[in-house]
């Protein structure tokens, strides 16, 4: 009879660790080309913030055009934030009616302009030895969830993206809008700063 709490000790363990096999999900997103500016941004962003998956591609799309040109850049951002990170802005400065509010936009210019590799760490085939310059598209970019990451169905979800620069993926959290869009509400950790890139030393070859 002393089996049976035994037996009972042991199905329970793997009941629990199936639910978390279950809560621990993996995404894949295929990115066909990657835009190079806003005119190829907004077909992106069209095609990709469908899913929550698909909107933390479409930030780090944005992210890699505002290190190569600010101004692209922050039309891109507009376009991919959740609204919690714009005001209103009618001026020249702002892209239809709206900005990024202070907060976000220093975040974003300080960190890429400390670390300008820094974005290209999230691309396939970048490395701290190669400089954290990625390969050409297609990509196939890998994400995951845990079982705090909240659910299509909630709205809201939090996502993992793996930095070639990092030993562990970064969160970004994103919003379903009312139109069905998602969008990123919060990706502090994205830019984060991480490894140095490797630097050659002409000599190293004498």
């Amino acid at each position: 009879m002393d089996r049976i709490p035994k037996y009972v000790s042991i199905l329970l363990i793997l009941l629990f660790a199936a639910t978390l096999s279950a809560q621990n999900e993996t995404y894949t997103v295929t990115a066909n080309s990657w835009p190079a500016d806003f005119s190829s941004f907004e077909s992106f962003r069209d095609t990709n913030a469908s899913t929550s998956q698909g909107a933390v591609i479409v930030l780090l799309a944005a992210l890699s055009i505002y290190s190569k040109n600010a101004e692209e850049g922050k039309k891109a951002l507009i376009i991919c934030l959740d609204a919690n990170s714009l005001i209103s802005d009618t001026s020249p400065n702002g892209y239809k009616g709206f900005n990024i509010n202070r907060n976000t936009i220093d975040l974003v210019k300080r960190q890429l302009e400390q670390h300008p590799y820094l974005i290209g760490s999230y691309l396939p085939g970048s490395s701290f030895q190669n400089g954290y310059k990625p390969s050409n598209p297609p990509y196939n970019f890998t994400l995951t969830s845990n079982r705090f990451s909240g659910t299509e169905e909630s709205g809201q979800k939090k996502l993992f993206l793996p930095s070639s620069g990092a030993d562990t993926p970064r969160p970004v959290t994103v919003k379903r809008n009312a139109k069905g869009v998602w969008k990123a509400s919060e990706f502090s950790s994205l830019l984060v700063g991480i490894k140095k890139p490797a630097t050659s030393n002409p000599a190293d070859d004498l």
